[in-house]
């Protein structure tokens, strides 16, 4: 648990100041009180460490002060204690906090008459109290980016007082006397990217992150909630207040939801299981579904989007895809990572089945899965991405501290050729300016085998030269359209629920419009077909209506194009197992045996590239 790093690093005398970042405006499980917002539970465990002086403080609010009875009202509001429950009786091993002072009001003057702007009378206030030796300090100061934000005017620009009170928090730091007085100092922050870069590289300041609820602390805090009586708006009169117990099933439907509430904090799973016993409705399918989804677009400002493994899917059009899955799992089971990758490279022309593929690889590993966004997928984020994409950055940030609370998991990120926020497709571009806290991330050894990275290109000569680094894509798996002998099955398999009549399949995949068409491609003949359908007021198709919608057919790419895409897939490839074990026809000359021949590729690479206007 994060707080057990913080008190073994402070008892030694390692540190005596911290900076907690990430999670810190949830819940967290205190042994005397219960559930508490992270700032009470911090003050607490301060408490609890010796600290008979607990204080907050943050430059809006000012000075804030521990009451039990406010903590109690606040948890008998969110239906975390029952409605008569009391506080808690004071003990020997916990003492009241707060109630042993008797220091002729130290508490109390000057700070409760203090401006809570951060000037410089009262850092220095603050550190008189830090250098006195009668009682040891508990000092929280919250919201750290308001006094030190991460602005590149800030160190010629901000105000004398703010400037001073920073320079204060750095010198507490490594201030020995204040070390050996026992005082400690918590600083938070959201998302270190707010707050100023002297504090990432300050040794005198542990870096602690609070991270997001496990398994079995999802599962504790529901059968948490399931004991207690909750007040619920009543569905008819909003104003009006029911109180209901909460129905979550038995153990095995509660076990389900805190598996399936991953990537959901307390207060998130809190809100949701109110929100459906105000419904009437059980906390699972679509109502959880859609919960998290939302939950983790709006924490990841829609960097981050929520997808469904597949834990029983149907055999993927490739069994080589299969294959490499299998044995993905194998190394997993057997904890053996040689045979994980950190990350995969789907490669060849878009729409055969890459999403699907990493959907697969989650469900058969038993992950979540999650898609990684661009700046220039965005919206929310699009306004601040002039600013060398700064504002995606800051989200950024803030996302990939959530993969690695979510994990194990496998995160997904399509066409990387675009990660970059200013990538176009002309490789001028390709020294733009790239999101270095996504390599670092897909690069950091301790994550393997927790994360798989999932990246897929159709221009693989416009991947950014990072990302080639032999550690980030150990696996180029390579996904090619269809061979005619599997068009039909594809094809027959999108239209099983619009057609009853009998279609010729086979003849109709051998028409000249399906040469090199895509997986996706399949899948809309087989939508528009349908529409065919309705528009004739007929619920199901006829071959007729198929045969129609074929001839009209118009694929994305010439085949010129699909050819350079595909021979820029196989000039990747390292590894004949990476390939479809059968290739489309017009790319069999390409491949012999377990051989590529790659000379043979790159020049027909060069031919096409000059019909199109291009560079391989």
């Amino acid at each position: 648990m994060f707080w057990e790093k913080i008190e073994s690093q402070f008892k030694v005398a390692a540190a005596h100041q911290f900076l907690l970042h990430f999670n810190v405006n949830d819940l967290q499980y205190d042994e005397a009180f219960g559930y508490l917002p992270t700032v009470d539970y911090l003050m607490e465990q301060l408490n609890v460490l010796g600290c008979r002086l607990v204080l907050g403080y943050n430059a809006t609010q000012g000075f804030t002060w521990p009451n039990i009875g406010k903590w109690l009202e606040t948890q008998k509001i969110l239906g975390l204690i029952p409605k008569d429950q009391g506080p808690p009786e004071e003990t020997d091993d916990r003492k009241r906090i707060n109630s042993q002072l008797a220091l002729h009001k130290l508490h109390e003057d000057p700070f409760l008459k203090s401006d809570p702007l951060p000037t410089k009378d009262l850092a220095n206030k603050m550190h008189d109290l830090l250098k006195q030796d009668r009682v040891r300090i508990g000092l929280i100061i919250n919201h750290l980016e308001q006094i030190a934000p991460n602005d590149s005017m800030f160190d010629a620009g901000a105000t004398d007082n703010l400037q001073f009170f920073f320079h204060q928090l750095q010198n507490w730091a490594s201030d020995l006397e204040i070390r050996r007085k026992k005082h400690i100092i918590l600083l938070l922050t959201q998302n270190t990217y707010d707050i100023h870069p002297r504090f990432l590289v300050n040794q005198e300041i542990p870096i602690v992150e609070v991270p997001f609820p496990d398994y079995d602390e999802r599962l504790k805090f529901i059968e948490h909630l399931n004991r207690i009586p909750q007040e619920i708006s009543h569905q008819d009169s909003p104003d009006a207040k029911v109180q209901v117990q909460l129905k979550l099933g038995n153990d095995r439907e509660k076990q389900t939801l805190a598996k399936d509430a991953a990537g959901l904090n307390l207060f998130a799973i809190h809100d949701l299981v109110r929100h459906a016993t105000s419904l009437k409705q059980k906390v699972e399918g679509p109502i959880l579904a859609n919960y998290r989804r939302e939950s983790v677009k709006t924490f990841s400002h829609g960097i981050i989007e929520v997808n469904e493994p597949l834990t029983e899917p149907k055999q993927h059009w490739s069994s080589h895809v299969t294959r490499v899955i299998q044995d993905i799992v194998g190394g997993l089971n057997e904890q053996d990572l040689r045979r994980v990758p950190r990350g995969i490279l789907l490669l060849g022309p878009t729409g055969n089945g890459n999403i699907f593929a990493a959907r697969m690889l989650a469900g058969q590993t038993n992950m979540a899965f999650v898609r990684l966004r661009y700046a220039s997928q965005v919206s929310e984020v699009t306004i601040n991405v002039n600013d060398n994409g700064a504002g995606y950055d800051r989200n950024l940030n803030s996302a990939i501290n959530f993969i690695r609370g979510l994990a194990p998991v496998v995160v997904f990120m399509d066409e990387i050729e675009q990660v970059s926020p200013h990538a176009s497709m002309k490789t001028a571009n390709l020294e733009r300016p790239f999101p270095v806290i996504l390599t670092n991330a897909i690069s950091d050894a301790s994550l393997h085998g927790q994360v798989i990275w999932v990246g897929t290109s159709s221009r693989p000569d416009l991947i950014p030269p990072i990302f080639r680094r032999p550690e980030i894509f150990n696996h180029k798996l390579v996904l090619l359209p269809p061979i005619p002998e599997s068009r039909a099955g594809i094809l027959q398999f999108f239209c099983r629920f619009h057609t009853q009549a009998e279609i010729n399949f086979q003849e109709i995949a051998r028409h000249e419009k399906l040469r090199g068409v895509s997986v996706n491609d399949l899948n809309l003949i087989a939508q528009r077909s349908h529409n065919v359908a309705k528009r004739k007021n007929r619920n199901t198709f006829t071959e007729e209506d198929l045969r129609e919608v074929v001839s009209d057919f118009m694929p994305d790419y010439s085949p010129e194009m699909r050819m350079f895409m595909v021979l820029l897939a196989l000039q990747e490839a390292n590894s004949r197992a990476m390939l479809p074990d059968r290739l489309p026809p017009p790319y069999r000359e390409f491949v012999n045996e377990n051989q590529i021949d790659k000379t043979k590729i790159n020049a027909r690479l060069m031919e096409l590239g000059q019909e199109l206007g291009l560079s391989a």
